[in-house]
């Protein structure tokens, strides 16, 4: 047997993962390539963490954008719940970092 119990997820669950991995492979394609590295390091420290409790430190190779995309897409294809979350968060914080600057860009022109 591997490292990590195979579970089966509940129905809830599985949903969950479907609508996370639409919804990372629909926005990761508007992200600068610098934010994109940061979406796959988290995804691959959640899966690093699954396996042992303290991995060795992980940085993505030198990419270019289509290659950092498609990276992601394949790793989205095939992450489990906890990765996605992960990264999933990760977005979620990017998109509220360039919320704020736009609203105080916004402020300032006025």
């Amino acid at each position: 047997m591997s490292p990590i119990e195979r579970t089966r997820l509940s129905g809830t669950d599985l949903r969950h993962l479907l609508q996370l991995r639409r919804r990372l492979r629909d926005e990761i394609v508007a992200i600068p390539r610098d934010l994109l590295r940061e979406v796959l390091y988290a995804l691959e420290q959640t899966r690093r963490w699954r396996y042992q409790p303290s991995p060795p430190p992980w940085a993505p190779a030198e990419m270019s954008r289509g290659e950092l995309l498609r990276e992601l897409k394949w790793r989205l294809d095939v992450a489990a719940l906890p990765e996605l979350v992960a990264a999933a968060r990760v977005l979620d914080r990017i998109q509220q970092t360039r919320r704020r600057a736009r609203s105080w860009a916004r402020g300032r022109r006025r």
